[in-house]
């Protein structure tokens, strides 16, 4: 057996157990995922196809934290931001000249 081959060899198996630790990880924080959405306490059914695919899930792997919103809340939130970046280009844009 050849040396390359046995270094490719060795670094599948390291690339396999590695995506396999965060996959367990990632299926860890599933386990955290709230009941209901975290602003307005709509509740969440984890069986509910529509819910499954509707509703924003936010995870920070730091922290092992794992955030849910509902599409009204989450659709809010993103018209707060833009609002909000709107604002900011207005207020500190350069006048032309």
């Amino acid at each position: 057996m050849s040396i390359e081959r046995k270094m490719r060899r060795k670094n599948a198996k390291k690339s396999k157990k590695l995506a396999e630790k965060d996959v367990a990880a990632k299926v860890a924080l599933f386990g955290k995922l709230p009941d209901y959405c975290l602003t307005c306490e709509e509740p969440f059914d984890k069986m509910n196809k529509e819910q499954v695919t509707s509703w924003n899930v936010v995870v920070n792997q730091d922290k092992e934290e794992v955030r849910l919103y509902c599409p009204n809340c989450w659709e809010k939130a993103q018209e707060i931001i833009k609002d909000f970046k709107k604002h900011l280009e207005e207020k500190y844009e350069q006048p032309e000249g």
